[in-house]
């Protein structure tokens, strides 16, 4: 499993010809999961609920922004992606999105974060963007991203130091 070629035939299979930014939310839809804005716990952006027999569902917290939504929504869908490849359409599982899910030690979250940002900033749209010379916060609004999200996806890319 590769998160950014993962990321990159859901993309061309779900958003082809349509517009930037990706609207995660409209993906999961398209994928059978609801998608619901809700009260979550301080440290909780998202999380994903999956129970046997059930669709799934991808809970936002309501009182983040609307880009941390969207990436969120975006990991949520990775981890889903990944638990469908790995398990198959038969399993249960919650995942919540917290401070941990960034750390980077935990293989499965690695891909959904790898996989969020190729969903939202694809690689080859970011290198155009960037040898066009815009900077950071105008790639951000392209994409929908927060300028911290792009310049992390540059640097991720290798095009910034």
């Amino acid at each position: 499993m590769n998160p950014q070629t993962d990321a990159s035939e859901l993309l061309t299979t779900m958003w082809s010809g349509r517009p930037l930014p990706v609207d995660p939310v409209q993906i999961a839809w398209e994928l059978g999961i609801d998608v619901v804005e809700t009260m979550l716990p301080d440290n909780v952006s998202g999380a994903l609920i999956k129970d046997e027999g059930r669709d799934p569902v991808i809970l936002l917290c309501n009182s983040d922004s609307k880009n941390r939504k969207r990436f969120s929504c975006a990991h949520e869908i990775g981890h889903y992606v990944y638990r469908l490849a790995t398990n198959g359409a038969h399993y249960e599982y919650i995942d919540f999105r917290n401070e941990l899910s960034a750390t980077g030690n935990d293989s499965e979250e690695i891909y959904a974060n790898q996989f969020a940002a190729e969903l939202l900033m694809p690689a080859k749209e970011v290198q155009s963007l960037n040898t066009q010379g815009l900077p950071a916060f105008l790639i951000a609004q392209h994409f929908g991203v927060s300028d911290d999200a792009v310049r992390f996806r540059l640097k991720n890319l290798g095009l910034s130091s």
